[in-house]
């Protein structure tokens, strides 16, 4: 006898009653059981389905992930290369303001209410035309 394919086993009830050697009875007992055990698998795979566009959308708070823990009251225009400003967002509600030093590199989180910081951000000060004032989306 030549080997079938599983499912053309399942859909031919006598070469299903040949295979297991079941009684037509206990093959109707049998396949009313494989019916409900069916729909139960299909009903949960639905309600799996249709409950996974619900908690995608949903964002897990993890606390507070902002660049800057700590603000600096002060700087100095002449050492400053660069201001990067970064927006409010999910991970952070504050606007943070970062500037990096000329010298060392060095990047240091400052105070939005600064003369300095305003007057970058402005744009009104020719003398600080040559520090960059970098916007982050």
């Amino acid at each position: 006898m030549a080997l079938c394919n599983p499912a053309e086993v399942y859909i031919n009830r006598p070469m299903l009653l040949h295979f297991t050697q079941l009684s037509p009875p206990d093959l109707s007992q049998r396949a009313s059981s494989t019916i409900n055990m069916d729909n139960k698998c299909a009903i949960i795979m639905c309600v799996f389905l249709f409950s996974t566009p619900l908690i995608q959308g949903f964002a897990i708070p993890r606390g507070k992930r902002c660049l800057c823990n700590k603000l600096s009251n002060q700087l100095n225009a002449m050492a400053l290369a660069q201001l990067d400003v970064y927006p409010r967002s999910s991970l952070c509600e504050n606007t943070e303001y970062i500037v990096t030093l000329k010298v060392s590199g060095a990047t240091k989180c400052v105070s939005p209410d600064l003369k300095l910081v305003k007057a970058l951000l402005s744009g009104g000060n020719r003398s600080l035309k040559d520090i960059k004032v970098i916007r982050h989306p």
